[in-house]
């Protein structure tokens, strides 16, 4: 967590820096440039040290099709492997998430591409869980072990997401954003409840949060 707070800390003073103190080397210009911006997350690297049994990588992309509307694509794979006492669970797949963020900013320089974004995602992930060597405790008739019980599932849920952008260098970026998750499937699975739902996070919440803090290249293709 304290890494992460000097994330968005760091971030929120750059993008205060930038603004009081605006770069005016290229203040003629007042086109705008437009193009496709690829993001990869980079707090999912930091799970590597946090907490090894998860992995997983997530990239996006979004362009301002209209003034300060910015629909936005997101693709990414998560997996989990865990030893409990009850059994040995593993789980993984992709997910997907569709969606639009609306810039907050207003745009005092059109050669400046900082934003403040508020938006909505929709989620949906295929994957599949396994577990093995499954503990069944019982006083009465004894403990019973079972070999392996696995399933293929689908998951969709909703994501109210908010976030900053800062062009810390023309057309590379860094931001990070925080996510209220709303899972839409209950119990997806009637034996075994997912430890890890791709994409959203635990299967044993209805409600949750995320965070990503990402790097992004936008790909210059015009300006007017």
């Amino acid at each position: 967590m304290k890494n992460t707070s000097g994330y968005i800390f760091r971030s929120i003073l750059l993008l205060g820096i930038i603004l009081l103190f605006p770069y005016h080397g290229h203040a003629q210009d007042t086109l705008r440039t437009y193009g496709p911006r690829i993001g990869i997350d980079l707090a999912r690297f930091a799970y590597i040290f946090a907490k090894p049994s998860e992995v997983g990588a997530a990239f996006s992309a979004d362009m301002e099709i209209y003034e300060n509307i910015y629909p936005v694509l997101e693709l990414g794979y998560n997996s989990i492997s865990e030893q409990t006492e009850l059994f040995d669970y593993t789980s993984g797949g992709t997910f997907l998430r569709l969606g639009a963020d609306y810039n907050l900013l207003p745009v005092t320089d059109r050669s400046l591409h900082h934003s403040i974004t508020v938006g909505f995602r929709y989620g949906i992930t295929a994957f599949s869980h396994h577990a093995d060597q499954i503990l069944i405790t019982d006083d009465y008739w004894g403990n019973m072990v079972l070999e392996s019980y696995g399933n293929n599932l689908t998951g969709h849920w909703l994501e109210l997401v908010g976030g900053v952008k800062t062009e810390v260098l023309s057309n590379f970026f860094l931001g990070w954003s925080v996510r209220y998750k709303i899972l839409i499937t209950n119990h997806l699975d009637p034996l075994i409840t997912p430890q890890l739902i791709p994409g959203y996070g635990r299967g044993t919440a209805d409600r949750a949060f995320g965070f990503t803090y990402s790097m992004f290249y936008k790909i210059p293709l015009f300006k007017k």
